[in-house]
């Protein structure tokens, strides 16, 4: 608010035109910008206060916080590359995991495939087996038979050899049926093997995991308690950039010292000393109503 714009409106307020709220609402509003370009002033030439006593409390101060907020925001970025290898690892740990446990699967299902087609395969053996046991037994009665009635003698050599045959082959099918059983004991033992791998495999996983995530909480909780530490720093310098900008935007047309750091910010300035004008005019104001 402009002086000339104070004098109307007093002179409307006189005549009992006075709007205290819309009054107190600039204000509030001017009283904001005023200490958000104090803040800005105060940031912008705190460094070059070291020599004016009345800011010596701020100077230091700031030199101090400044300090620590540096070395806060370094820890801050150690953290959180901490996080992201530990999250990364984690997400390594997970992949490989799942990667052995495909490729276990395949061959698990492969090899329960094998137990399949070998459990048919002594199926058809047994029964060829049966065949064989019902057909020597059946070539051995009519040995006996012959035998015992004292028919022709080369009947008796063709039976002889027909049961050899039937020994030899019924052996051969023993041998494939032992053979097929060696075979199925050694796949149900790979399998057994796979199960032990697995579950060593997917216990070390979940310690490995249990260790990361671990890793991965205290590093979040670290970060959160330094960002808080670095949020109550940033309200300790802010208030400290707002008593240092406030003292200077008042003095610099006073004091050397004052005029000397803020003389690039002679726009700012201005405006704030428009804005401190205007407050006190608003607030006369809302007194009239």
């Amino acid at each position: 608010m402009t002086p000339s714009k104070y004098f109307i409106c007093r002179i409307a307020a006189r005549l009992g035109f006075v709007r205290k709220n819309l009054r107190l609402g600039h204000a509030a509003t001017e009283t904001h910008l005023l200490k958000e370009a104090e803040t800005f002033l105060g940031e912008a030439v705190w460094k070059m206060t070291e020599n004016i006593e009345e800011l010596s409390m701020q100077y230091w101060n700031l030199r101090k916080i400044s300090k620590e907020h540096e070395h806060i925001s370094h820890e801050i970025e150690q953290l959180q590359e901490k996080f992201y290898e530990n999250y990364q690892q984690q997400t390594d740990e997970l992949q490989s995991t799942q990667h052995v446990y495909l490729e276990f699967t395949d061959e698990r299902k492969q090899i329960l495939s094998r137990i399949d087609g070998l459990a048919r395969e002594r199926d058809k053996v047994i029964a060829r087996a049966r065949d064989v046991k019902r057909r020597f037994e059946g070539v051995r009665a009519k040995q006996e038979v012959i035998n015992h009635e004292g028919n022709d003698s080369g009947e008796m050599e063709k039976i002889a050899a027909r049961l050899k045959d039937l020994k030899i082959e019924f052996k051969k099918l023993k041998e494939q049926r032992e053979k097929i059983a060696e075979d199925t004991a050694a796949a149900n033992q790979r399998i057994q093997e796979i199960e032990a791998i697995v579950r060593e495999k997917k216990q070390h996983g979940q310690s490995k995991a249990m260790l990361t995530s671990q890793s991965i909480g205290d590093a979040n909780q670290q970060i959160s308690s330094r960002r808080a530490q670095l949020n109550n720093l940033n309200e300790q310098m802010t208030q400290l950039y707002a008593e240092i900008g406030r003292h200077v935007s008042i003095h610099a047309s006073t004091e050397p010292a004052c005029a000397k750091i803020s003389k690039k910010h002679r726009g700012l300035i201005n405006v704030m000393l428009a804005l401190r004008r205007s407050i006190h005019y608003n607030y006369k104001l809302a007194e009239l109503g």
